[in-house]
């Protein structure tokens, strides 16, 4: 393997690459990066954990084709640091590469290309899947609206991924982590779904990843595996074959007390008060009477932050406590300039929606205080 190839982009392809690769896993190859000098003139990169598989080709002046796969880690280091222009990528004896840059040269112990993993492919074999062109931009909005209340519990396996529901016009994602819940519907012309699916905490992230590296439109494809193709990136993301809870169940269908507040003053009210609220738990007590919203923080160990909001609210008065981060990360992904706010009793969760805007909605648990 012999080629030359630009600098900047070799180093793009590299830093997406070493997001998907596993460094922890006990088969070193899944830390390294796949580099394949082609015929056709460019240089694919690829990289897995096995449960995600990323490639990029990337146009090179190639020499002669020949591949190997390198600790991705340490090659990117080494790209990062070179300067701008070309960089020759020579393959060596036993699986060694060479890079040189202008007067800098570095030579890199690798693998053979047999001991890195198969990555899964959409359209090949009986079952090759149809690819959809679906808008790039939308499903980014999906995931951005959303990703926040994935569960990071490892042992809530259901719970570790978005679910994704779509029926060829309308999509819907939806998560949660069990203290809050996150649901978005948007125009969608996507793949018909029977059932939903749920896509993995990790591969949600890398999905959003290369959707910023893109424009327009991209291919999706669903089966076992859910895959994105764009430009010159292709992605894999294996599904979780688990059974999302009912979460249409959790959202509450009535409410005793709605008011309507200025997003911006009450995300602005719940950060000052989260720099008071006890670390562990974050909690902010609200209070609602006639004609204000009240947002206490008590902290022994700190003091008391206290704050009023001016609402048009006439009704009977609530109090009831709530972790201020989960109001806050719901706040921040509202569109819109007013939001409102659904209560029941004490007890009962908050559902937080826009008053004009895109159907999300947020829905959080109650403390106790």
């Amino acid at each position: 393997m012999e080629l030359e190839i630009d600098q900047a982009r070799l180093l793009s392809a590299l830093a997406l690459a070493q997001t998907v690769a596993d460094k922890r896993s006990t088969m070193p190859v899944l830390a390294n990066v796949l580099l394949r000098a082609t015929s056709d003139g460019h240089l694919v990169c690829a990289a897995t954990d096995m449960l995600i598989g990323l490639t990029e080709s990337i146009p090179a002046t190639v020499k002669s084709t020949g591949s190997v796969t390198v600790g991705v880690k340490h090659l990117h280091g080494v790209v990062r640091t070179l300067p701008p222009g070309p960089v020759r990528l020579r393959g060596l004896d036993n699986h060694w590469v060479q890079l040189v840059a202008g007067r800098s040269e570095f030579k890199l112990m690798g693998m053979p290309e047999s001991d890195f993993p198969e990555l899964p492919e959409a359209g090949k074999g009986k079952k090759a899947l149809p690819f959809v062109e679906v808008p790039g931009h939308v499903l980014a909005d999906l995931i951005t609206k959303t990703q926040f209340s994935v569960s990071t519990d490892e042992a809530r396996v259901n719970l570790n991924g978005v679910l994704f529901e779509c029926d060829g016009q309308i999509a819907t994602m939806v998560s949660t982590d069990g203290h809050r819940l996150t649901r978005y519907t948007a125009r969608f012309p996507g793949p018909q779904l029977d059932k939903g699916i749920i896509i993995p905490r990790k591969g949600m992230l890398e999905i959003r990843r290369l959707l910023d590296r893109v424009q327009g439109d991209v291919g999706l494809a669903i089966g076992e595996h859910l895959f994105l193709r764009a430009d010159e990136l292709s992605m894999s993301v294996k599904l979780t074959n688990v059974v999302f809870p009912p979460y249409r169940a959790v959202i509450p269908t009535s409410h005793q007390r709605r008011v309507t507040v200025p997003r911006e003053e009450l995300l602005g009210a719940l950060r000052r008060a989260e720099v008071m609220a006890p670390e562990k738990t974050a909690t902010v007590r609200v209070s609602l009477s006639k004609g204000k919203l009240e947002l206490t923080a008590d902290n022994p160990d700190l003091g008391v932050a206290h704050q009023e909001l001016s609402i048009d609210y006439d009704g009977t008065a609530l109090v009831a406590g709530f972790n201020a981060r989960y109001l806050i990360e719901i706040l921040e992904v509202i569109d819109g300039t007013e939001c409102a706010l659904e209560f029941q009793g004490e007890l009962d969760p908050c559902v937080i929606k826009p008053v004009d805007g895109p159907d999300l909605l947020g829905v959080v648990m109650p403390m106790r205080i």
